[in-house]
C-alpha cells in the first residue's frame, strides 16, 4: 500500500513538472509584446485577488452576499414560516418539522431520548402534531415515541407495512403498542401518497411488504418535504437495498438537504442514491463515541463529493433549517 502511495505522488510530481516546463517552454516561443501582455495579465489578476482579500477583511463587500447574487450560495431566508429540525437524540433519528403552525415528527430516538424529544417539541411552541411517522420499527427511531404520544395529542401516526417474521420482539416495541392501544392513537399502515403540513408537501416513498429484504432497515418508509424551493429527504435507515430500488424507480428523490440514511453507515449513502438526491447539505443524525463507528469514512467520502456543507449531531447538536420557500438559514446548536 505504501509502494502504491509513492508511485501515486510521484507520478503527480513528474506530471506537474512536465506540464510546467511546457507551459514555460511555450511562454518563451511568444513574441515579446504578447510576453508583456502575459505579464500585466498576471500582474492585473493578482492584484484584484489581494484587493478582493482586503476588501473582504474589512467588511467593504459582504462575501457572501456576493456569493448569493452569483448563484454560488443559498439566498438567506426572511420571514420564514417554515423549520426543519433534526434533533439530537444521540445514536437515533429524530426530526421535526413546523409549518403555519402545523407539525410532523419523524421518528423520536431511543427510549431514555423519550424526555428530550418532549422538552425540544414543548419548546418550540408545539401543542399538537398533525401526523407522526415512524420511519421503521427500530429502538433507536420508535423508543421515544410512547413519552410523545403520552404528551400530543396526534392526528395520525404512519407505520411502513413489513413482512411478519421481522416484527420486533422486544419489551420497548411492546410498551410501543401497549401506549399506542391505552392512548387510543389513529394508527395508518402507510402507503404511497401525499400529505400537507403548513405550506410543506410530503411525499411518501412505501417499500412493498414482499419486497424480500431480509433486514427491517430497508423498509424504512421515505419522505420528502418540499417548501418552494427548498426540499429535504428523509429515509430512515435505508441501506443499498432499498437506496437503489428507490434509484431504478420513478420518484423524484432530489431534494436540497438529505437527512443522511442509516446515521452515515458504511451500507448506505451509495453514490446511486447520492446522485438521485444531488444534496447541497447533508446532515447525520449520530451520537458520540457510538459503538457502531458511525458515521463511517467511506459514507463521509461519498457524501463529500456531492456537498461540503455536512452537518452532524455529535459534533453540531442539534440542527435547524429555516425556509421561507426561497431562502434557507442553517442554525446549529454548537458551531
Amino acid at each position: 500500500m505504501s509502494d502504491r502511495k509513492s508511485y501515486n505522488t510521484n507520478t503527480r510530481k513528474n506530471t506537474y513538472a512536465k506540464t510546467t516546463k511546457k507551459v514555460a517552454s511555450a511562454v518563451k516561443k511568444l513574441p515579446d509584446k504578447q510576453k508583456k501582455m502575459l505579464l500585466f495579465a498576471v500582474i492585473a489578476l493578482v492584484l484584484v485577488v489581494v484587493i478582493y482579500k482586503i476588501l473582504t477583511a474589512t467588511g467593504v463587500i459582504d462575501e457572501n452576499a456576493l456569493k448569493v447574487k452569483l448563484g454560488l450560495a443559498d439566498k438567506p431566508a426572511t420571514n420564514a414560516s417554515t423549520s426543519v429540525h433534526f434533533v439530537d437524540v444521540g445514536q437515533g433519528d429524530c426530526s421535526l418539522i413546523i409549518s403555519n403552525g402545523e407539525a410532523v415528527l419523524i421518528d423520536a430516538g431511543e427510549v431514555e431520548y423519550g424526555d428530550t424529544v418532549v422538552k425540544y417539541l414543548k419548546a418550540q411552541g408545539v401543542k399538537k402534531l398533525k401526523y407522526v411517522i415512524v420511519s421503521h420499527q427500530h429502538t433507536d427511531h420508535m423508543g421515544g415515541m410512547s413519552k410523545v404520544l403520552k404528551n400530543f395529542e396526534v392526528g395520525e401516526l404512519l407505520m411502513p407495512p413489513i413482512p411478519d417474521e421481522l416484527f420486533p420482539t422486544n419489551s420497548t416495541y411492546d410498551n410501543y403498542l401497549d401506549t399506542l392501544d391505552s392512548e387510543d392513537v389513529n394508527v395508518t399502515e402507510a402507503e404511497n401518497c401525499t400529505l400537507k403540513v403548513g405550506d410543506v408537501e410530503l411525499k411518501l416513498y412505501v417499500q412493498d411488504v414482499n419486497a424480500g429484504y431480509e433486514d427491517l432497515n430497508n423498509f424504512s418508509i421515505v419522505v420528502k418535504a418540499t417548501h418552494g424551493d427548498n426540499s429535504f429527504i428523509f429515509a430512515g435507515d435505508a441501506e443499498f437495498d432499498e437506496e437503489d430500488n428507490l434509484s431504478r424507480s420513478d420518484y423524484d428523490l432530489s431534494a436540497k438537504v438529505m437527512k443522511v440514511n442509516h446515521h452515515g453507515s458504511g451500507g448506505s449513502s451509495g453514490y446511486n442514491f447520492l446522485d438521485a438526491v444531488k444534496p447541497d447539505y447533508a446532515v447525520i443524525s449520530v451520537g458520540r463515541n457510538n459503538d457502531y463507528g458511525h458515521p463511517k469514512e467511506a459514507a463521509l467520502k461519498r457524501i463529500s463529493k456531492y456537498c461540503d456543507k455536512i452537518y452532524r449531531t455529535d459534533l453540531n447538536g442539534s440542527v435547524v433549517f429555516e425556509s421561507d420557500g426561497e431562502g434557507l438559514n442553517v442554525i446549529l446548536e454548537k458551531e
